[in-house]
């Protein structure tokens, strides 16, 4: 559509015409304009018609360093015996998209005056210039919003619209629009109209001239630009996967809440989570498998989160939640149900999966008093629950930074101490509690670094997984505990069990079955010493697919045991076709037996339930008689914990074997 300022309005001796930029030509005058260019120019045509080059130069140059509106006076001349010309004042112009004009009006200066034949006024008409617009729909209007004309391109656009009031999408906008139209000589505005094909925007230009009370209306479809710049601005601000807001988004509304926040002296939180071990699921089922993954725990937590909060995705697994007005207790209940739902088996690609999340929160003032460092604490704390274990949360405290540090050295050095060997298992005894004789052994890393001494396997198992080398890890403590089994057996002692904990990628490795069957091959050690001990979420990850996997170290002669039980979330239904021997009960129920009446129930009625599978149970963080005491009487077989030894080193526990075992040995074949 070519913009026009007083297109419509026409008044005697004021010619006026658009000087298209790009194309060096005249693409629309009025009849004024005409008149002039045929009296004094000789050109009818106006296609002859061409602009001075030196006058075009000027005009691109204006263009190129002015905005829309800006006005710029210049002489128009052209080669004539009369040597006319004219004095013009010119207004830049859109042409749409990219395109620019000028919009000039004249003032003839000639030796003897221009007057206008009046007969020209007589015979123009503004009826018969709109019908001759062919494309470009057009109406006019009286000042009481009725139709006076129209042409046939806003006929097929339109219908048969008799007020303008009809055409607007919203009629009250109509009132504002002619009360501002009364104030100026034009209007510009973009709104939605009711077309035949339904509601679409348009650019519309309104002109109203006073001398014969009428309205002038020029549409323009603007529809498809502005589908286009939706478009652009949800590919800028929103993720394409699980169309939540992104980080550009977050930014903003952080920065708003910002102000509004020292404004007001109000507060506000971010909860920065990632979702535990999901590179796992990626590397184990495929990317699209994870990414439709995504999209179901994106579903579920924006629809258990307050209204108030918004959820947003930064990429990968990682996801933010801002709430505004909120204390931190806010943000505690907003966990505790993340961690709640986490309950729920996601279906995904026909299978049934798990997956957990680990959150740090971060509240404005106490933990960060610009953008940047609210979200830097929230991560910090998030990598702290990270470490603590799967499925919880940490409140950003001030040390957390340099924990952050710590754990990026230790991710540098876990490569090089894998090559080098810088682990070393411990072993801490289980005892048969009917007469406290120790039975087997559960085996635990550590890594010896050089420098920082001796470190537990919370700090660097999360870092493990993360990056994958908790493969080459995982594989190195299972041949590393069947060459003990070995060297206990060459060392004489009598036969006992070493139980090793899987991580859930490791879990996950496809050729796990086949590994353990070739590091039990390689080193002689009878399959039914060795115990693979596995956490529940672990098992429920995909349950069909565990069972199979349980089934086939089954196969091998392992014993499998269920690690931490009563922490997770595994279904009585499956628990009944796992192939598994032995519960191990969860030490956060142990610790307050014969205190705490509730752990007095749970612990009886699971050993009670396992007594009926027929599955061995052992009670882990044991530390003092009244636990023994209360064991015993619910008949719970073996037990583990401090009471009886700590974890030890391979030179201790052999030790620890001579004295306890040989020694009970010895005693009962004296007696």
């Amino acid at each position: 559509m070519t913009i026009c300022p007083n297109l419509l309005s026409r008044k005697v001796s004021n010619p006026s015409w658009v000087i298209d930029i790009k194309h060096a030509n005249i693409s629309w005058c009025n009849q004024d304009a005409k008149w002039l260019f045929s009296r004094f120019f000789g050109i009818d045509d106006l296609s002859l018609l061409k602009v001075d080059e030196k006058l075009l130069l000027r005009l691109q140059q204006f263009s190129q360093h002015q905005s829309i509106g800006a006005t710029l006076n210049f002489s128009w001349s052209h080669s004539t015996t009369a040597k006319d010309y004219c004095e013009c004042i010119g207004t830049l112009i859109s042409l749409g998209g990219d395109r620019k004009g000028v919009s000039v009006k004249a003032k003839i200066r000639e030796p003897s005056q221009v007057t206008v034949n009046k007969s020209l006024d007589l015979a123009w008409s503004s009826f018969e210039t709109i019908k001759r617009f062919k494309t470009l729909p057009m109406a006019i209007f009286d000042g009481q919003g009725c139709r006076v004309e129209v042409n046939e391109s806003f006929k097929k656009i339109f219908g048969e619209v008799e007020k303008i009031e009809d055409l607007f999408v919203v009629s009250s906008a109509v009132h504002s629009i002619m009360a501002s139209l009364s104030e100026q000589e034009l209007l510009t505005q973009e709104i939605r109209l009711s077309t035949l094909s339904g509601i679409r925007w348009y650019q519309i230009e309104l002109c109203y001239q006073i001398s014969s009370d009428r309205v002038f209306l020029l549409t323009h479809d603007v529809q498809e630009k502005r589908d286009h710049d939706v478009a652009l601005y949800r590919l800028n601000n929103y993720d394409s996967l699980t169309n939540l807001p992104n980080r550009n988004l977050l930014y903003s509304q952080l920065e708003g809440a910002l102000v509004n926040a020292r404004k007001r002296n109000l507060k506000f939180g971010v909860l920065y989570f990632d979702l535990d071990c999901f590179k796992v699921v990626n590397d184990t089922f495929s990317h699209r498998v994870g990414d439709e993954l995504i999209q179901q725990v994106a579903e579920r937590i924006k629809s258990i989160i307050p209204q108030r909060a918004c959820l947003y995705r930064l990429g990968g697994d990682e996801f933010v939640i801002v709430q505004e007005h909120a204390e931190i207790d806010d943000l505690i209940s907003i966990a505790d149900m993340i961690m709640k739902n986490s309950i729920k088996p996601y279906p995904v690609s026909q299978m049934e999966m798990m997956i957990t999340a680990s959150m740090g929160i971060a509240s404005y003032p106490e933990h960060g008093e610009d953008i940047d460092h609210l979200l830097k604490n929230a991560d910090a704390a998030m990598y702290r629950a990270k470490s603590i274990g799967h499925n919880s949360y940490s409140i950003y405290e001030s040390d957390m930074n340099d924990n952050i540090r710590a754990h990026l050295t230790l991710g540098g050095g876990l490569r090089k101490a894998i090559e080098e060997e810088q682990f070393e298992l411990f072993y801490q005894p289980k005892i048969r509690l009917s007469d406290e004789v120790t039975v087997g052994a559960e085996a635990l890393i550590r890594w010896m670094h050089p420098e920082l001494g001796m470190i537990s396997p919370d700090k660097f198992i999360p870092l493990a997984e993360e990056s994958g080398l908790i493969l080459p890890l995982g594989e190195w403590v299972l041949r590393r505990a069947c060459l003990q089994l070995k060297e206990w057996r060459e060392q004489g002692f009598p036969p006992i069990s070493l139980s090793v904990n899987l991580s859930g990628r490791q879990f996950m490795q496809s050729d796990l079955v086949e590994m353990v069957g070739q590091i039990l091959e390689e080193t002689g050690v009878d399959p039914k010493y060795l115990e693979l001990e596995l956490t529940e979420s672990m098992l429920m990850a995909d349950a069909q697919q565990t069972i199979e996997k349980l089934h086939a170290f089954r196969k091998l002669g392992l014993t499998l045991s269920i690690d931490d039980f009563g922490t997770g979330y595994s279904s009585l239904a499956y628990l009944k076709k796992f192939p598994i021997q032995t519960l191990k009960i969860d030490r956060s129920f142990v610790n307050d037996l014969g205190v705490n009446s509730d752990d007095n129930a749970i612990v009886k009625a699971t050993i009670a339930m396992a007594n009926s599978l027929n599955l061995k149970v052992i009670a882990e963080g044991v530390e003092n008689r009244a636990q023994i005491d209360v064991l015993n009487g619910y008949k719970c077989e073996e037990v583990q914990g401090y009471l009886f030894a700590r974890p030890m080193s391979n030179s201790d526990f052999s030790s620890y074997m001579n004295i306890n075992v040989m020694g009970q040995a010895s005693m009962l074949a004296v007696h």
